[in-house]
């Protein structure tokens, strides 16, 4: 293969493409990883050279499988980052989000939560529910996994009945069911954790998933009753050794280190060391850790120090690497953006140099005549801007006042009038509708009322400001907040407070009436200045003549000029609608 490659070579030679792809596939086979990532980078590298950029995205997906196989999960992060970016790029939106599922899987093994979320979110929004039922049940799924992990546990529940609805193998679904029943053994909802472990025992095939599921039964039913049940974890744990689950003896040892570490504190010893030796066997640091805080506990005191300096070790290390990955993936996004800053930096250098010849001569004068005049104009432009602009803002404030109070007349005044003769008539057969009317007087009436009540901006702020998007959403629609919790609301102003609030709830309003969307993502990020929240929906979304009909977005766009900040929004797809606000402290 590789005399053909050097037989063949040429930038434009397709075939180039499928032979570094074939011995990319042949040295990870071979666990010869150094190999395959060498020719990746030739793969990437003839794609540049091809003007491919499908084969760029390839080429750094097969790089990241490489490392995956090397269990290096922050240049997994990095190479599959590229690629879906790359496919992006290329208007392969079905690739890019399976690429975007492998992102979120790899930052929830690097313990990067929100991120794995927000990466998650965005590959639902990519993927096709006819096409791509697998990548989308595994979206869920890792969704799960991270609520799971920040105990989230209603949350977790929801995702992985979410992901039950895309699954198509029966096997696949009793796994999920086991994940919701470990879910409900954490909320301490242990009969319903038993009934449904009881429920897809007798369905399940492979022998190392009984095991899976057995252990579980027994594990649960201890926490439950506190009955004894090593004797039964016991025989599961041999039948894990015999058939070399090692991932499984993991959770054997767990669970029976809890079962005797009160009882038995000998016996927990003894497991807990297996679990150790087990853990490094696989490089597991997470179980690790926990390995060495039984140890710490139950070992006798002239053998505890080698084991809490280990454990000091390994935790700091977990955290400092951590922090290393948001750090990597916020440079990773910083550098992307910075490059295209710099494309952009050098098209106008070029510009201006085309102008520089075209000059001449003549060039300072003209440049002095051009100042001139774009200093004049400037200024009366700013002037007239900005009496335009109070203007439009007077003439929005009174249009605001003029509508509500019109609607207030228009659907309530005249029912209630009409619903006031009706009763003045002695005929009783009206009685029914009446009523039905004033049902919905009240309705209406209660609507306005939510529409322009007072914003709370005391310490309940975003208590309320999560109440009003949860109580927007329609039944069908599905909304993620990322990062609603991490902001200091605090520091922002009074005035930013209720801009923020209505600003979101016309959005919402907006998204209910018209964008017939299945998910609605709001993500909240902070920095040292400024707030910014992202709105993204797969709705229908709107054009630009669509949007300049309505009143609603030109009341966004006014509140946040309001208080000094920005909203961008893209109009024209039918891909969903998404809009960003900057506000600063």
């Amino acid at each position: 293969m590789k005399k053909a490659l050097a037989e063949i070579y040429t930038p434009q030679n397709t075939l180039q493409a499928t032979i570094y792809d074939n011995l990319i596939y042949f040295h990870n086979k071979k666990k010869e990883i150094d190999s395959s990532v060498y020719y990746a980078n030739l793969l990437i590298k003839n794609g540049f050279e091809r003007g491919d950029t499908l084969q760029i995205a390839k080429g750094y997906y097969r790089k990241a499988k490489s490392f995956f196989y090397q269990n290096d999960q922050i240049n997994v992060l990095n190479n599959t980052f590229q690629s879906q970016r790359y496919y992006l790029l290329a208007g392969d939106s079905v690739n890019a989000g399976k690429r975007l599922l492998e992102l979120s899987i790899a930052q929830t093994r690097l313990g990067d939560f929100p991120a794995s979320q927000n990466s998650a979110v965005k590959a639902l929004s990519l993927l096709k529910p006819s096409k791509d039922s697998f990548y989308i049940a595994s979206s869920y799924n890792n969704l799960a996994a991270t609520y799971r992990k920040l105990k989230d546990f209603d949350e977790a529940i929801e995702e992985y009945s979410n992901a039950l609805k895309y699954i198509n193998s029966s096997q696949d679904s009793l796994a999920v069911v086991n994940n919701i029943a470990n879910v409900y053994a954490e909320k301490e909802d242990f009969k319903k954790s038993l009934g449904l472990l009881e429920s897809i025992l007798p369905l399940a095939e492979n022998q190392n998933f009984i095991n899976r599921i057995r252990d579980n039964y027994y594990f649960t039913k201890w926490l439950s009753e506190k009955t004894d049940i090593t004797d039964s974890l016991e025989l599961i744990m041999e039948a894990r050794s015999k058939y070399n689950d090692l991932t499984g003896l993991l959770s054997s040892y767990d669970h029976l280190v809890k079962v005797n570490e009160k009882d038995s504190p000998k016996e927990a010893l003894r497991y807990a060391k297996a679990y150790y030796e087990t853990s490094r066997k696989l490089n597991s640091v997470t179980d690790e850790i926990s390995a060495l805080d039984y140890l710490v506990r139950l070992s006798p005191v002239n053998e505890i120090k080698p084991y809490a300096l280990e454990h000091i070790r390994l935790n700091d290390s977990l955290i400092k690497s951590r922090d290393k990955v948001k750090n990597l993936f916020a440079k990773i996004k910083y550098d992307e953006e910075q490059k295209l800053e710099e494309i952009d930096q050098l098209e106008k250098i070029s510009i201006q140099q085309q102008l520089e010849v075209l000059r001449g001569r003549n060039r300072l004068n003209i440049a002095i005549l051009l100042g001139i005049l774009l200093t004049g104009s400037a200024a009366v432009i700013y002037y007239y801007s900005k009496q335009r602009h109070k203007k439009e803002r007077i003439r929005e404030i009174h249009a605001t006042e003029a509508r509500i109070s019109k609607k207030i007349h228009d659907e309530l005044a005249n029912d209630v009038y009409n619903v006031m003769t009706e009763l003045e008539n002695p005929d009783h057969s009206y009685k029914r509708g009446t009523v039905k009317k004033l049902e919905s007087i009240y309705d209406r009436t209660r609507n306005i009322s939510r529409e322009n009540t007072p914003v709370t901006t005391s310490s309940g702020y975003r208590e309320d400001l999560q109440d009003m998007l949860s109580q927007s959403v329609p039944q069908q629609t599905t909304l993620y907040l990322i990062g609603l919790k991490d902001i200091s609301w605090s520091k922002l102003s009074t005035e930013s407070k209720i801009v923020v609030h209505r600003v979101l709830q016309e959005l919402m309003v907006n998204m209910k009436k018209h964008s017939e969307a299945s998910i609605v993502k709001l993500n909240f990020r902070e920095t040292s200045s400024k707030l910014t929240i992202s709105y993204i929906d797969n709705g229908k979304g709107f054009s630009s003549a669509e949007l300049k009909k309505g009143a609603g977005l030109k009341n966004v766009e006014n509140r946040i000029d309001s208080i000094g900040g920005s909203f961008n929004f893209q109009p024209e797809t039918t891909d969903g609608f998404s809009a960003q606000i900057v506000i600063s402290f």
